[in-house]
């Protein structure tokens, strides 16, 4: 497999920049301590636009912050894209193969196993040590788990609240793809893991409340996702892949013509090693959560003030978008999506579990929202609070009232309340409570005796809130969470198409490069839609799955 190649190539620089963007702390750094600068008159190279480099709180904005809402940041990875070109002499090894694959997540594994069990040499690339793998379910429309459950889909009304959900600003053909192929692809995988994941299940059909419809598309297992992913790359190992870790893609390669033709990675050896793909390279190296100055020049401020950022993969830096934008790629319209959950703690930047619908208030002691709502909604309703955070109040027996309340969360109401208790505010009285967390005294008492009436009558009629969820403030004693959103990850990306081409600024497919996951786009508008239940790991299984079959020129 490493056949070396003299004949040179035309290597990537910095991409176009639209606007004052900046492609991403790691990139320009990365030139500084090269001691490089990117040369805007060398013929073939693209200068940037962007703003200086910076790892702070203190990253210029694009978007304006106007009510000064003040940021707690990630914890900051390494970018692996290299803006500057490789030269020839510090390659130091050609590999020629059919398909790269750029990330060991679970769309790169989909697609590296789909590719090789249809007969393409396949190499993985991943940056990290281990694979990544996250959440707890996968999405899908027409699989046998929801057939043998009796669980029914409606795929036209599922396209619809689809494209509503986004505005009509995403492409309706990629929503299409997922929900007439997404079944086949997951049984496909399911298929893979053998006995690997323990049983597969759904938890139940569609829940119709406060007007959102809550898609019953997820699919779990008993050994968890961890377990799922763990069995396609197994998979893929014994089908042939290549899988090497701790080799990070960094640049793309161009030819004449404009094709994509292979990708320059760093070996663990620090060497510079360049794959060729006759069949194309496939960008799968996650969102960017851990670069703070793409998520500072891409997303919405309100939502950059989460307080806590819960995506461990601490490698998700935007390689992928970086190294797409400078290949000439489009991405999805500013501001991109931060999938935000309501959970955030400002307590040694670390989160309390998702907290069930308990009342919500914000600084001025007033309630807000619906507390039953789905996450996405309940999440930007508390962003839009003064200074982008609220309060959970809760009294009396805590195991009491998380049991009573706590729903379909997948954790134990022991688990729930272990999360919770750093960062709870305890006080004997309401007045107490109010003054120790800054809230205004007066309008939390006025809001609690209301609260107290509703939920006497048995309902809301205020919020419309579920009725079960109605527990009442009466006894001591009364507990606070300080609460804002907590980012799990980035989910806008390169622009695609259905068949998970890239496309260039004028939405035309670039040769040989391909995108997955949250390094796509395409898909979401505005808010992650987390009622369409596991849409971001089914579309990995399904595009990966897809895209695997449309290399080897199945599809």
């Amino acid at each position: 497999m490493g056949s070396a190649n003299t004949s040179r190539r035309s290597f990537i620089a910095l991409g176009a920049a639209v606007g004052a963007m900046a492609v991403g702390s790691g990139s320009l750094s990365a030139l500084a301590k090269d001691g490089e600068k990117v040369d805007s008159s060398r013929k073939g190279d693209v200068a940037s636009a962007g703003v200086d480099a910076k790892t702070d709180a203190q990253a210029p904005l694009l978007m304006p912050n106007p009510t000064g809402i003040e940021f707690h940041p990630p914890v900051e990875g390494e970018s692996a894209f290299i803006a500057a070109p490789v030269k020839e002499n510090e390659i130091t090894e050609t590999v020629t193969t059919d398909v790269v694959v750029c990330g060991a997540g679970m769309s790169g594994v989909t697609c590296a196993l789909s590719a090789a069990q249809n007969g393409l040499n396949v190499v993985l690339l991943e940056k990290g040590q281990v694979f990544a793998a996250r959440g707890t379910e996968v999405g899908a429309i027409g699989d046998r788990v929801h057939a043998e459950a009796g669980v029914e889909l409606d795929p036209d009304k599922y396209l619809a609240d689809a494209m509503a959900t986004a505005h009509f600003r995403c492409d309706r053909n990629v929503w299409l793809r997922w929900i007439q192929r997404s079944g086949e692809a997951l049984d496909w995988a399911m298929d893979q893991c053998g006995d690997a994941c323990g049983k597969f299940f759904c938890v139940g059909g569609n829940v119709e409340f406060a007007g959102v419809t809550t898609w019953g598309t997820g699919v779990r297992c008993d050994n968890g996702i961890h377990s799922f992913v763990e069995a396609l790359l197994n998979a893929a190992v014994a089908a042939g892949v290549d899988l090497r870790y701790e080799t990070p893609a960094c640049q793309l390669v161009k030819d004449a013509s404009g094709r994509v033709t292979g990708v320059i990675a760093k070996s663990t050896e620090g060497e510079y090693v360049r794959f060729e793909a006759a069949k194309g390279v496939v960008l799968a190296t996650g969102g960017y959560e851990h670069n703070w100055e793409m998520i500072s020049q891409r997303c919405r401020p309100r939502d950059m003030a989460a307080y806590a950022w819960n995506n461990p993969t601490v490698t998700d830096t935007g390689d992928g978008i970086a190294m797409g934008v400078a290949a000439g790629a489009s991405e999805d319209d500013y501001p991109h999506i931060l999938m935000n959950d309501p959970a955030g703690a400002l307590t040694g930047d670390r989160a309390n579990g998702i907290m069930p619908a308990f009342l919500r208030v914000n600084a001025n002691g007033e309630r807000f929202v619906n507390e039953s709502l789905s996450f996405e909604y309940m999440t930007n309703a508390i962003m839009y609070q003064p200074g982008a955070r609220d309060y959970v109040i809760m009294s009396g027996d805590l195991t009491a009232a998380v049991d009573a309340i706590k729903g379909g969360a997948p954790w134990s109401t022991e688990d729930m309340i272990a999360t919770i208790e750093p960062v709870l505010i305890k006080a004997d009285t309401l007045e107490e409570l109010a003054k120790t967390c800054g809230i205004d005294v007066d309008g939390l008492a006025k809001t609690v005796e209301r609260y107290n009436e509703l939920c006497d009558a048995g309902e809301d009629a205020d919020f419309g809130k579920n009725p079960k969820a109605l527990l009442p403030l009466r006894e001591g004693p009364y507990y606070a969470v300080e609460e804002s959103g907590t980012c799990l990850v980035t989910v806008n990306g390169l622009r695609t198409n259905a068949r998970s081409e890239v496309l260039d600024l004028k939405e035309r497919p670039i040769p040989g490069l391909y995108a997955l996951g949250n390094s796509s786009g395409s898909m979401f508008f505005g808010t992650y839609p987390h009622h369409l239940s596991a849409i971001s790991h089914g579309r990995c299984v399904t595009f990966g799955y897809l895209l695997g079959r449309e290399l080897a020129g199945i599809e």
